[in-house]
């Protein structure tokens, strides 16, 4: 907690060597605050002084003044100070815990994904709450504009939100999954190995506590850049990556981008290609500084008999540390 080092190096500062910046109403502000938050989080704090002449009349009725004095009052505060910061640490560490991976701080606007063919013509409907509409290859797209909770985007919710703009409301639950994974399916269909890694996991939550577990999303659009290839002249865009392979929305706003990489992320034709490479892994620091956790998967090891196995327990460990199951 930063109001507790602002204290302890306030007082530390004061009783070392005068050196506080601080005046002392406000250190006496400061640790009254302290002890109001820290009460509040079930952390006993209760020194014996209020501001920086309460201390030093403690440190002189303890002995703390003279030779060696300053080193007295350093470990003095240390020994009042850390237990606070353990605690503090420790309870980071549990909500840590209960968020599982590093959540991100921006609200889901636009979620398209599933894209099966030409990329969609978007605009800018409204600028100031980033409205989108689509004008073109809607049909090739799904788009999802309902609100996310803290539980991220589950397969409930998007069997729900499914049958919902489908018009499927007399249809069975399961018969709603299975137009909602045929679509889904559909644009993974021709790269065997994403379907490999789609359908696996499609296999590991298929009953019916899955509907609890985020779903997973194909294609999603990460970027938008409106030109295609063709009206850019065969020009490479300012968009290094456009689309992830897979997305995962998870409770508290953690998000998971798995990828897929074939030969074509690494080389050009059969030679290894350091700028191709080199382009992937800044566009993986960038996701990682805006919150996403990626992962990769190399397509050839995905095309091996023992990869859905691997993939299994890959998904378990990966939603049991997210305390997703």
């Amino acid at each position: 907690m930063d109001l507790g080092r602002l204290a302890h190096g306030e007082l530390e500062s004061y009783g070392t060597d005068s050196s506080q910046t601080l005046s002392d109403d406000e250190i006496s502000a400061v640790l009254r605050t302290l002890r109001t938050v820290l009460k509040r989080l079930g952390v006993p704090f209760n020194p014996p002084f209020r501001d920086f002449k309460g201390f030093h009349g403690f440190w002189s009725a303890q002995g703390m003044s003279g030779s060696g004095g300053w080193g007295a009052r350093r470990g003095y505060l240390n020994e009042l100070f850390n237990p606070i910061f353990e605690r503090l640490d420790d309870l980071d560490d549990k909500q840590r815990g209960q968020k599982g991976l590093r959540a991100t701080d921006g609200q889901i606007r636009n979620l398209i994904f599933a894209s099966t063919g030409p990329k969609p013509d978007i605009v800018l409907r409204d600028a100031i709450d980033n409205i989108i509409e689509v004008t073109r290859n809607a049909e090739h797209c799904l788009f999802y504009n309902r609100p996310l909770g803290s539980s991220g985007l589950t397969w409930g919710q998007l069997c729900d939100w499914w049958r919902a703009t489908n018009s499927l409301g007399d249809s069975s639950q399961q018969d709603v999954a299975r137009s909602l994974y045929n679509r889904l399916a559909a644009s993974v269909k021709d790269n065997p190995v994403e379907y490999t890694l789609f359908q696996t996991y499609r296999d590991l939550y298929k009953s019916e506590r899955g509907a609890d577990v985020p779903a997973l999303l194909p294609q999603v659009y990460l970027h938008y850049d409106p030109s295609t290839w063709k009206q850019r002249g065969g020009r490479p865009g300012v968009l290094a990556r456009e689309r992830m392979d897979f997305l995962l929305l998870l409770p508290n706003g953690g998000r998971v981008v798995i990828e897929v990489d074939g030969k074509q992320h690494y080389a050009e034709g059969d030679t290894a290609s350091p700028r191709l490479y080199s382009l992937m892994v800044a566009e993986d620091r960038k996701l990682r500084l805006r919150g996403y956790e990626v992962y990769r998967f190399g397509g050839f090891e995905l095309g091996q008999p023992e990869a859905p196995e691997m993939l299994q327990t890959f998904f378990v460990d990966l939603l049991s540390f997210a305390q997703c199951t």
